[in-house]
């Protein structure tokens, strides 16, 4: 159900630069101060979208995941000597725990604003932004307006084609066909239905490529937007503001 909040209502190509610039800003976090001025940023943004804290943060086991990977891969294998500070020889110290605690910080800010950003943005709405930023090309490459809406479309057909491929899996199932215990035979198992799960998707594929002809899509043509797409004074606002706390945990490093 959609919302009328201060967030659900910005324009989205504001939304989509606000989040770039502070996907930039959590990844520049690496002091207290810097990371509480962050964390305060999103938790206003959270009440300005008028969801609940549990749904606006996502799933904790997919953060808490994020953050014990940090931890586990900076412990065992980070060193100050190193150039790169992973992926050298194991050399487990606590000084890895503080650098691995900063790293899943930073990876649980940019995923709480990308969630909260994706929950207060329509699918659609995110299309047009990209085609916004991406009409400047359209001078050199021609369709590039459409390259986001085909993505979009692409996206839609992952949901359909794992429900064909269970479809598929239990009608095979029930012709017979065992479920194997070892990759060998999980290998094989997969045989029957790789060719009726590809038929499938490459006839939805025609069918969809038929609707769009039968609706005269054309990609070097300008479609119109289902989008206002008018800048308010809270659009101003949002920008001002991401760019003020990027500069201030700039300065905070």
């Amino acid at each position: 159900m959609e919302r009328d909040s201060v967030i659900h209502g910005m324009d989205g190509r504001a939304k989509s630069v606000c989040l770039l610039l502070l996907v930039v800003t959590s990844l520049l976090v690496n002091t207290l101060w810097a990371l509480a001025l962050v964390v305060v940023l999103l938790f206003i943004a959270i009440r300005l979208s008028s969801l609940s804290f549990k749904i606006a943060l996502g799933s904790p086991k997919l953060l808490l995941t994020f953050l014990a990977l940090a931890l586990a891969f900076n412990f065992v294998f980070w060193q100050p000597s190193s150039p790169s500070g992973l992926f050298v020889v194991p050399h487990p110290q606590l000084a890895g725990l503080v650098r691995g605690a900063w790293i899943g910080a930073r990876l649980i800010l940019m995923v709480s604003f990308v969630n909260l950003f994706l929950l207060c943005t329509a699918p659609e709405e995110c299309t047009e932004a990209v085609a916004f930023f991406l009409s400047p090309l359209g001078r050199v490459i021609r369709g590039i307006r459409s390259v986001p809406l085909v993505v979009m479309i692409a996206l839609g057909f992952v949901p359909s084609v794992l429900a064909e491929g269970n479809r598929i899996v239990m009608a095979q199932r029930a012709r017979g066909m065992r479920r194997e215990k070892r990759l060998a035979g999980r290998i094989r198992e997969l045989r029957p239905v790789i060719v009726p799960l590809f038929r499938s998707v490459i006839l939805r594929a025609d069918q969809l490529s038929t609707a769009l002809e039968v609706r005269c899509f054309d990609p070097s043509v300008q479609r119109k937007s289902a989008f206002s797409g008018s800048f308010g004074a809270r659009d101003v606002a949002a920008l001002l503001c991401s760019a003020f706390v990027l500069g201030a945990v700039a300065m905070l490093r």
